[in-house]
């Protein structure tokens, strides 16, 4: 039997950051309400810009850009935690895998654990992270020495030294790259692979769900959550850890971006004149989310609900690093449909935005062509980009923006999108629902209306994700279930898939926000088909198709109509 989306629902019951000046959550969504730019020059103990920076974008090996959103202050002393690290392991553990203990572990304090107990037979761990980390580079090129003395050996310059000089300058190097990169234990392998940022969390917290990492590139985060909301809905577990972690900020990744002329040398400025490329930005967010008829069982702090997820590839496109906005209108589409809900005025959407006139441009289009249908008032959904306050997280983007935009919901506040002062120049922004929001303002909407935010990451590779979600009030999603419940026992209900497609035989499809407003469309509805008149045969509307509550009715005449609309209406009495 098919589930129905208030009965996929999922809850954030727990966060926890890590980002460029912000150590924790909450200072996270502070500085995002205060419009902080996180954006420096890079610092001497991560990497030396005299060794690898030149201005000229043609030099190789060189890179143009040395500024980025950088994590600095941030603590880390797992035994103060009683966390079973030993000193020499530690020293072996890539930045992923400490960032990703330690937002965990926020996220876990911050749902109340261990005193708000979860089932370890049942708590899964499941992190986006794209590229590992950077030790593993510098703990190959101390692997690799010997490939390197040995050019120095054959060069002619180097042979006609005295021998002893030769062996002094070859003990020196050995010594300067040794001590320059980390040694090789039997801790290196296991503290530098990507998949044990997952297994660590899990292993320290004696997790027994499943464990695994996903990269789908700067959608990687993304695809964690979606397979984390999957495991939820399929019972595989009842908790999980999920999120995404960077820690790639070296010189080579630098260095390689630059010679696609995918970074800025100047700034981060999504969707706005003048963005000339992304801001590299390091860190990570976790999330612990429950199936929320659970969380609401438990009596969780709810921080937001997720209505839906969709992913889709580019397919074919021009290259397999430049975006189509045609696949990002189905993945934005199937996350609607799948969250049974729409998009209407007074939503917030936090974008992609990565600051690159391009790709900006064909997400701004892509998001018009998908809610082209449903005639939104200009001005009326709130557009940004937290990379235009930290930076492109590249793996952990999408749980930035998340984190973001469930902030939000959570204090209903539209936080302000940066350094947004005139509009790319390809979207007219005059003739789009969409507006860039450049201040911080009260979340306001009207009557029963729910805030909803949804969330965009798209990857290298043509991969793409948007999540739909909605502010958490108490109990409005349970009525919601109950209603597709009492509409199923009512026995009129239709697909929405073969509604769509015997639209001309007499099926009626009818949505509102609430089951009092579906109740109310019914019952002047009813009053016709009592009357003799039934509705002009007729495809059903987009709106109708996702509303928050929704009624299918096929039907022969308006006898039949009449009641079967009756007999609706007494299942929702008797629920």
């Amino acid at each position: 039997m098919k589930v129905s989306a208030a009965e996929r629902a999922v809850a954030i019951v727990g966060v926890g950051a890590l980002m460029p000046e912000a150590p924790n959550a909450p200072k996270f969504w502070q500085n995002i309400r205060e419009g902080r730019y996180s954006i420096t020059e890079v610092v001497r103990d991560r990497w030396d810009p005299d060794l690898y920076y030149d201005p000229d974008p043609k030099a190789p090996d060189k890179t143009y850009s040395k500024i980025g959103g950088w994590v600095r202050d941030w603590e880390w002393d797992p035994l103060k935690w009683k966390l079973p690290i030993p000193p020499r392991v530690d020293q072996a553990l890539d930045l992923s895998q400490k960032w990703a203990v330690l937002t965990a572990r926020e996220a876990l304090s911050d749902y109340g654990y261990p005193k708000r107990p979860l089932d370890p037979e049942r708590t899964a761990v499941i992190l986006g992270n794209a590229m590992g980390g950077d030790t593993h580079l510098y703990s190959a090129a101390r692997i690799f020495f010997p490939e390197f003395a040995e050019e120095l050996i054959k060069s002619p310059e180097y042979a006609s030294l005295p021998q002893g000089v030769r062996q002094s300058i070859m003990e020196q190097l050995y010594e300067g790259v040794h001590r320059r990169t980390p040694p090789i234990t039997e801790d290196t392998m296991p503290g530098e692979l990507a998949n044990i940022a997952a297994g660590r969390v899990a292993a320290l917290y004696d997790f027994k769900g499943p464990n695994y990492v996903t990269d789908a590139a700067c959608a990687s985060a993304m695809a964690a959550i979606s397979a984390a909301v999957d495991g939820l809905n399929a019972h595989d577990y009842d908790a999980v850890l999920t999120g995404g972690i960077d820690s790639n900020m070296g010189p080579s990744t630098y260095v390689k971006f630059c010679k696609i002329g995918a970074l800025s040398a100047n700034g981060s400025k999504p969707y706005a004149e003048g963005s000339d490329g992304f801001v590299m930005g390091e860190g990570a967010a976790t999330f612990l989310l429950k199936r929320l008829v659970d969380a609401e069982r438990d009596g969780d702090t709810i921080y937001a609900v997720i209505r839906g997820i969709g992913g889709s590839s580019d397919g074919k496109g021009k290259g397999i690093t430049a975006p189509n906005p045609i696949g990002q209108k189905i993945c934005v589409m199937r996350a609607w449909q799948n969250a049974g809900v729409m998009l209407s005025p007074g939503d917030m959407i936090e974008g992609h935005g990565t600051s690159t006139p391009v790709g900006d441009a064909a997400e701004l289009h892509s998001l018009g062509e998908s809610f082209k249908d449903l005639n939104l008032p200009a001005r009326s959904i709130a557009l940004g980009s937290v990379k235009s306050n930290i930076g492109h997280l590249k793996g952990a983007a999408g749980a930035a923006g998340i984190l973001k935009a469930v902030f939000a919901l959570k204090e209903h506040e539209l936080p302000p999108s940066l350094n947004f002062e005139k509009p790319n120049p390809s979207f007219d922004f005059s003739k789009s629902p969409f507006y860039v929001n450049t201040e911080l303002k009260p979340w306001d909407v009207s009557g029963d209306k729910v805030r909803r935010a949804a969330v965009s990451a798209f990857g290298f590779g043509g991969t793409n994700f948007h999540i739909v979600m909605e502010e958490y009030i108490p109990g409005r999603i349970a009525g919601e279930r109950k209603a597709s419940i009492s509409v199923a026992e009512s026995g009129v209900a239709l697909s929405q898939a073969e509604a769509l497609k015997n639209p001309l035989r007499g099926a009626l499809v009818v949505g509102a926000e609430t089951e009092a407003e579906l109740r109310a469309r019914l019952d002047a509805i009813q009053t016709q088909a009592a009357a003799g008149k039934a509705p002009d045969a007729a495809p059903p509307s987009e709106a109708d198709l996702r509303a928050a509550v929704r009624l299918a009715i096929d039907y022969a005449d308006a006898a039949e109509l009449d009641d079967k609309i009756g007999r609706a209406l007494k299942a929702f009495d008797e629920n």
